[in-house]
């Protein structure tokens, strides 16, 4: 049997292969080697035994086969049926039983529950789980075990989650298939029997056969092969490795023209020829290979070192590797590329790749071998349309020179690379024939609307159903595409397939379809689902992982696997919805699934239609390399961070995204843009985009440090900021751990471009980044921390982070500080270390003004231009005139010309020379330009352009082109479009507010402010459009309501918006009604446009008929703005002629409060007596209500502020004030006059003087009083010893506690919080040490405590400003002396207002020598998280200011001790030492 073994395998391997140079034809009867899987063994070939890619099967068949002898040999390679004709009996029955062995130890159609441990490994291999995870289950798991395996045991031996749901799931799925295939396998075995037997009586065989198998059995395990991996495809993977004699699946041939082919050479005998011999062998099997993938438009790999079918040991596949002497003469064979390829060489050298050099690992060898493997990749751009012929080299032993075959044109046919012969290549050119059509240019053109290049300005909605692994690895294109939402028909995508693939590269938000069925409002909703700031993974088909319950856009629907009809449900809303196919976009790798969805999508679409807008029959890999080469910034890479060794870390897409509410300003900004398709053109729009107005882009500073375009201005105020940077940074100065430097600009100026080339120019020193506002400052800070310590080491060491904010209001800037500095405690870093730096950059009418509340932080930038300046803008509009006219970079000429207001009248007015008044888009420019006029960073969206100038249907197929073309010539020069990176919203807006104030001022000699406004109320297409309309329904309410104001950089404080303004004193009175009245319903009787027109009347006291329908809907609005509308109601009431005698007042009284009504009143009034009579209770409550709310928050706005913003009374700067003014209107009607200069006195001994005269009303006897005055009696007590402590008036301590006691007495009546907050005051003891009775000052303290705890969680107040309002500390000192004011500590901070207030939030202030001995720290400990004071036998729980300056450990603390309305309060915590 050896004998007929070796003549077996010689008759097998000494065939002429087809990969020789002797081309053959290849049978068309030869059945594919992958036939085994299917066939019953009968059927097997010769090729088809020895070529099961499964090792210990074909080592069984050794061994069978060394067991037996037989005489007879085989002379062909043939059919198993010719082979068993031409042998004896004993013979044909051990070659039936060598097809039934190898069919029967192959895991495939074994049942699981027979499987051994090796059986267990290839299935393991074949699922893709990781073979780390392999090598710890192949030791221990068979088939029986893999049967009942569990979760909990694979996260024991250390598997991950998605690689246990993955071997979970295929377990299961093999267990349904498993009995099915099982009874194929045996019908497939008994024909193969019932065949075998007619021939031969073959049971002595089998006996001895089965005998056979038991005694070697232990053997074959050990000798197992095991399978192995291609490397990745076109890839250069230095990690990557072979294992000496494991074995790579069968060579294969074309299969989807996606999947790479292969082809083996052993090399085993050539590699040892010399030098030039060695390159031509090896030149011509390359050249053979590369030629037939490039006419098949396929990709493929030829190996070098592993074998193929030679005379040989060695198995088909098998690594056996090569030694190499020196890799030049590989490298330099594909020379012969130009001899090969004499007029197609250039092609050649693009499609075949460079040779890599792969190491063979062998433990028991110590010479290195190789596998040399070369990679070709005919990328449809450069074969499109081509044939190519080849000469192939040889070396003549005789001449001893290389020679060239005659050109040939080759193919591949299956496996096999033969030539195509001369009457088949007509045909051949044929079936090629679909490559004909330019899908490349197609593709690209669809998916860029027929831009050279995919940049940032287009997003795409992605439309796919389930990839096939091969295709995942082909879809990196689609990481670097601005895909906005993606729906996904895929169950598995989470887990195995598009969405698990995608999220290695971003971060995105997963919803399911019913995520959608909203009905709150659409700016929270876009909010809540984060539309805007990551991609949108919508599953439309469910998740088979998940546990709970289920600018313009191009829409690209990405057909991979059998089309089902939900996806093509999915088309036909996409195309209803955007009213046509443009903009939706096909890809189609197969024919068939194509076929398909046409015949269902032609319901809603003509066959035509989709034709134009499908790409079929391109490979994915063809897809992913042709867009990849459009894209701008294709070469998505990790990014860099600076560090603060003087280093740099990566930044992976992944983290970055996750930081959602920054824009992170890198090391290598836009380093990843490819340059080589940038045109001059697209940047000429980038520059031309800056000096039109609009914001300067980090392209576009990254341009001009290339040279790419003109340089940027620096204005003097970058060096200022760049001066404060420097001293904070690099010098150390900082003593606070957040900085803040603040840039006012005039609009148009170049603030906010001064600001970005600061981030710019700082990028590489520190960490820098964008915030983006409509983020809560709370994600903002988690955000930053995140940056800061991205990748650092020890926290006290990072580097600073600089974050820029853009016009944003006090108050986030505020409340951002505030959560930072939370941050820094909470991470234990020293207080002087700087870690942030705020860069708030806003736009000021009045930006020199501006600066004196903070000088040495704060920076100007204003129209007006320094003498060094005037030269460089002069120069630089002398550079930019070649390039660009000058009507179309106006904002840069103007501000070239300080925006000179006589400048500005002659360009506008030779803009409107000839303008068609009456025409729409003139209409448009009036409308746009009111807006811009008084409302800051206003805007109209395209889509309500295109809405009103009604261009949205008559230019349907180039409605994308359509807007700007369409407009006027000064529309275009006087309209800047804006990109919105938050919304992806494009909109328009008049390049500068003085541009637009100058034409609004033109175009009104035509038609009035007031008329324009009227026609804008009125134009129900705008109001009814449905996109972007709740902004656009802001900006014209705002022309009605928002006032200026000097506290915010507005040149006066009014009392009416701009617009009412203008109509009043310019137009009329009445036309101003009119307008706010036209608005009041137009927003559907909105309470502050009835609050204006109330304000408006009551001015000019006009007819009280028309006061009080205005006000019917403004009382219940808000505390503020029912107190403010029902003051100025009871001063318009007062004016009324009934009411303004000398005895009108009490008339009015008794009309308010009684059932009185006056004769004349009486019946005009008729349908608001009610109203009017309650008006003092709501009034009184609204006032106790305001005045509570201000008692236990803090406002940090400016008490040298002068004005207040009462047109938006929820946000006004200076309440108490106001309440104060607002009191004495209630008060001169329903009780006594009070002066101003008697409200309020900063002056301690005059306001001690006025305490004085108070307490003098009250009885000597306190007790008796009602609980109300009582609180008010001891509350002025306690004002008067803080005012002046010596006077005779003041009652001792225990006096008022003995008065206060019964407050703590009292359990059934409830108390208001001020009785409690009196009862803390006083009965705090002034030693802790002492221990008294439990009954007496601890129990009261406690109970008083607990009930403003409790008072609060019950009650909880709408947090205006998220501060609680501390009144008092406790001091050194004793008696009420002990009661220290925050006035007195605020006497000891010095400096202005703003500089005050970072010193209270940086802790400054409790270093304060002054403030240092004047108050006193108590002791207290930490548990769970919370902090305790023991007061006797109690524990008082106080809160901390700041909660993260707690220790996470339970330790002893020390602290300075405030009083609230929420309890006592921790200032200063630290450690007891």
């Amino acid at each position: 049997m050896d004998t007929f073994l070796t003549g077996f395998i010689s008759d097998t391997d000494d065939k002429q292969s087809l990969h020789t140079d002797n081309e053959m034809e290849m049978s068309t009867e030869e059945i594919s080697l992958t036939d085994y899987d299917i066939l019953p063994p009968r059927k097997w070939s010769t090729e088809i035994i020895y070529d099961v890619p499964n090792a210990l099967i074909r080592k069984k068949s050794e061994q069978i086969v060394e067991c037996h002898s037989s005489s007879v040999r085989p002379e062909s390679g043939g059919l198993l049926d010719d082979m068993i004709a031409s042998m004896g009996t004993e013979s044909a029955a051990w070659l039936y039983n060598i097809a039934h062995t190898l069919f029967l130890l192959d895991y495939k159609s074994i049942p699981c529950s027979n499987w051994n441990e090796n059986h267990v490994s290839s299935w393991l291999q074949t699922i893709g789980l990781k073979p780390e995870y392999i090598e710890k289950l192949e030791k221990e798991v068979t088939g029986p075990v893999l049967l009942t395996i569990e979760k909990s045991y694979l996260r024991e031996i250390g598997l991950q989650g998605g690689q246990i749901q993955l071997l979970l799931h295929r377990r299961d799925e093999l267990l349904q298939q498993d009995k099915s295939k099982l009874q194929q396998n045996t019908s497939y075995l008994c024909k193969g029997r019932e065949d075998a037997e007619p021939k031969a009586d073959p049971c002595n065989s089998v006996t001895k056969l089965e005998e056979t198998l038991s005694v070697n059995d232990e053997f074959a395990t050990h000798v197992f092969l095991t399978p192995s991996g291609y490397r990745k495809f076109d890839d250069n993977d230095a990690y990557f490795s072979y294992k000496k004699n494991a074995i790579l699946p069968p060579e294969t041939g074309i299969h989807k023209m996606i999947t790479p082919c292969h082809e083996y050479k052993s090399l085993e005998n050539a590699c040892k020829l010399e030098s030039r011999k060695l390159k031509v062998k090896f030149a011509s099997e390359v050249i053979r290979f590369a030629c037939a993938c490039m006419n098949m438009r396929a990709n493929g790999t030829i190996h070098f070192g592993i074998m193929d079918k030679t005379k040989t040991s060695y198995k088909h596949g098998e690594i056996i590797g090569i030694p190499i002497k020196d890799r030049e003469d590989y490298e330099d064979a594909l020379d012969y590329i130009e001899h090969c390829f004499p007029t197609q060489n250039s092609d050649a050298r693009k499609c075949i790749k460079p040779p890599k050099f792969i190491p063979v690992i062998d433990k028991d060898d110590q010479t290195q071998s190789w596998i040399v493997e070369v990679d070709v990749v005919p990328m449809v751009n450069i074969v499109r349309g081509k044939l190519y012929s080849a000469r192939i080299p040889k070396f003549n032993e005789k001449t001893n020179k290389v020679e060239y075959e005659q050109k040939a044109y080759y193919h591949r046919v299956g496996p096999n690379t033969p030539r195509i012969k001369d009457d088949e290549l007509v045909h051949f050119v044929h079936a090629e024939v679909h490559f004909k059509e330019d899908l490349g240019r197609k593709l690209c053109v669809l998916l860029t609307r027929g831009k050279k290049c995919m940049d940032n300005t287009l997003h795409y909605i992605i439309v796919s159903n389930r990839f096939d692994q091969e295709n995942l690895q082909n879809i990196k294109f689609l990481a670097h595409m601005n895909i906005f939402s993606v729906f996904d028909f895929d169950p598995d995508s989470k887990l195995l397939g598009f969405c698990h693939n995608y999220q290695e590269h971003h971060a995105v938000n997963l919803h399911f379809l019913h995520d959608y069925d909203h009905r709150e409002n659409i700016t929270d909703f876009i909010k809540k689902l984060q539309l805007y700031e990551r991609t949108s993974w919508i599953f439309c088909n469910g998740r088979n992982n998940y546990n709970g319950d289920e600018r313009s856009f191009v829409v690209l629907f990405i057909l991979n696997s059998e089309v089902e009809q939900p996806l093509v449900d999915t088309f036909h809303e996409f195309y209803a919805e955007m009213s046509g196919h443009e903009d939706i976009v096909i890809i189609s790798e197969s024919m068939e699934n194509y076929k398909k969805w046409a015949c269902l999508a032609q319901v809603f679409c003509s066959l035509d239609a989709l034709e134009q807008n499908s790409v079929v029959g391109i490979p994915m890999s063809h897809i992913d390399a042709t867009i990849q080469r459009i894209q701008l910034t294709s070469r998505r890479r990790e990014r860099r961070l600076p560090v603060s060794n003087k280093g740099v870390c990566f930044l992976k897409p992944v983290d970055e995204d996750y930081m959602l509410s920054l824009e992170v300003v890198c090391v290598d900004q836009c380093d990843e843009t490819n340059e080589d398709i940038m045109e001059q053109e697209q940047i000429n729009k980038i520059e031309q985009y800056f000096y039109q107005g609009g914001k300067i882009d980090w392209m576009n500073l990254w341009l001009a440090d290339r040279n790419q375009c003109g340089e940027v201005i620096k204005r003097d105020a970058y060096e200022d900021i760049n001066k404060i940077l420097e001293d904070l940074v690099l010098s150390n100065t900082s003593k606070r751990s957040i900085e803040n430097i603040n840039i006012y600009h005039h609009p148009g100026s170049g603030g906010s471009t001064v600001a970005r080339q600061i981030l710019w120019n700082w990028r590489k020193k520190i960490r820098c980044a964008m915030v983006k506002l409509s983020y809560q400052p709370t994600t903002v800070c988690e955000h930053a921390v995140m940056l800061q310590n991205y990748q650092e080491v020890d926290s006290n060491s990072c580097l600073p982070v600089l974050l820029l904010l853009e016009d944003c209001n006090t108050e986030y800037q505020d409340d951002l500080r505030r959560e930072l500095s939370n941050a820094v405690t909470s991470l234990k870093i020293s207080s002087s270390t700087l870690c942030f730096i705020i860069l708030c950059c806003k736009r000021s009418l009045d930006p020199e003004n501006m600066c004196k509340a903070w000088p040495l932080r704060t920076v100007a930038v204003t129209h007006k231009l320094s003498s060094e300046e005037k030269k460089l803008f002069s120069k630089k509009a002398e550079n930019l005139k070649p390039k660009f006219e000058p009507e179309f970079i106006l904002t840069f000429v103007l501000m070239s010309k300080e925006f000179q207001p006589s400048y500005i009248t002659g360009c506008v007015g030779n803009l409107l020379k000839g303008i068609e008044h009456s025409c729409s888009q003139t209409q448009l420019i009036k409308f746009v330009a009111l807006l811009n006029s008084h409302i800051q960073n206003s805007y109209l969206s395209i889509s309500h352009c295109e809405a009103f100038l009604r261009i949205g249907i008559q230019l349907e197929q180039v409605r994308h082109h359509a807007f700007e073309n369409y407009l006027s010539e000064q529309a275009r020069f006087f309209f800047i479009q804006l990109k919105s990176s938050e919304t992806h919203i494009d909109s328009f807006r008049i390049i500068h507010h003085l541009v637009a104030k100058e034409i609004l001022k033109q175009l009104s000699s035509q038609q009035p402010q007031s008329a324009i406004a009227m026609d804008l109320l009125q134009n129900k297409v705008l109001f009814d459009h449905r996109f972007d309309q709740e902004e656009f329904k802001k900006f014209v309410r705002d022309l009605f309501i928002k006032r200026t104001k000097k506290s915010k950089g507005d040149p006066n404080d009014s009392w009416f918006s701009p617009l009412i303004e203008h109509v009043w004193k310019t137009e009329s009175l009445e036309k101003a009604i009119g307008l706010l009245k036209v608005a009041y319903e137009r927003f559907k009787e909105d309470a502050f446009v009835a609050q204006q027109l109330a304000r408006l009347l009551n001015e000019n006291k006009r007819s009280s008929e028309n006061c009080p329908e205005s006000q019917k809907v403004c009382l219940n609005n808000s505390y503020f703005g029912e107190v403010d509308i029902g003051c100025r109601l009871l001063e318009l009431l007062s004016n009324v002629d009934v009411f303004a005698t000398k005895m009108g007042k009490f008339k009015l009284v008794d009309y308010l409060l009684t059932d009185y009504t006056p004769e004349e009143v009486q019946k005009p009034w008729h349908k608001f007596h009610g109203l009017l009579k309650g008006i003092n209770n709501s009034i009184r409550i609204a006032l106790e209500c305001i005045c509570e709310d201000l008692a236990r928050f803090q406002n940090h706005s400016s008490e040298e502020e002068e004005e207040l913003d009462e047109g938006e009374p929820e946000k006004i700067n200076n309440p108490r004030k106001w309440l104060l003014r607002k009191s004495a209107v209630y008060a001169k009607i329903f009780s006594v006059d009070i002066q101003k200069d008697e409200a309020v006195d900063n002056k301690r001994q005059r306001a001690g003087e006025k305490l004085e005269k108070i307490i003098s009303l009250f009885p000597a006897d306190l007790k008796d009083l009602d609980k109300t005055v009582l609180i008010n009696a001891i509350f002025c007590q306690i004002a008067l010893s803080c005012a002046s402590p010596s006077s005779d008036k003041l009652f001792s301590i225990q006096k008022l506690q003995d008065v206060a006691r019964h407050f703590g007495r009292e359990r059934r009546i409830p108390l208001p919080a001020t009785a409690y907050f009196l009862l803390s005051l006083l009965f705090w003891p002034e030693d802790l040490t002492i221990r008294e009775d439990s009954t007496t000052r601890s129990d009261i303290v406690t109970n008083a405590i607990g009930r403003l705890h409790r008072y609060h969680e019950i009650n909880p107040t709408a947090v205006r400003k998220g501060r609680i309002l501390t009144h008092f500390f406790l001091g050194k000192a004793s008696g009420l002396n002990k009661i220290v004011h925050k006035t007195t500590i605020e006497k000891f901070i010095k400096g202005t207002f703003n500089e005050r207030r970072l010193k209270w939030q940086g802790g400054e202030v409790w270093t304060n020598p002054e403030v240092v001995r004047l108050l006193k720290r108590v002791d207290g400990y930490t548990e769970n998280g919370n902090l305790f004071i023991k007061l006797s036998k109690n524990n008082i729980r106080v809160i901390p200011l700041f909660s993260a300056s707690l220790p996470s450990s339970n330790e002893n603390m020390t602290f300075y001790l405030g009083f609230s309305f929420h309890g006592v309060v921790a200032f200063d915590i630290k450690v007891s030492q």
